[in-house]
């Protein structure tokens, strides 16, 4: 399978930096309570929401590289029992994270 321009793009630019990224998880109500509970159980996921509005679900993952982060969608979120959708949104830069704030 070839890689579109755009994960080209993703691969070059996050090579072998650390990856943050904020996922939108479109559940199955109805397990929306162990859906959060068993991502919570993953390790390189630092923030687990329950929300309301577009997504049911909001999560914030570190990884140590784009490889890794891409796995983690492809083989673990995306097979989560009950989840319908995601939608991935890179962290370009941080501004301020755990009270803390950056300047570049």
């Amino acid at each position: 399978m070839q890689n579109s321009h755009i994960e080209v793009e993703l691969d070059k630019y996050y090579d072998k930096k650390i990856v943050t990224a904020i996922v939108g998880v479109r559940v199955d109500v109805s397990r929306v309570e162990n859906i959060a509970a068993e991502i919570v159980s993953d390790t390189h996921v630092e923030d687990v929401f329950v929300v309301t509005g577009d997504f049911d679900i909001i999560i914030k993952v570190r990884f140590p590289d784009y490889g890794e982060f891409q796995k983690y969608i492809l083989n673990r979120l995306s097979k989560v029992q009950g989840v319908k959708d995601s939608k991935t949104m890179m962290v370009v830069s941080i501004k301020k994270e755990n009270s803390r704030v950056f300047v570049e």
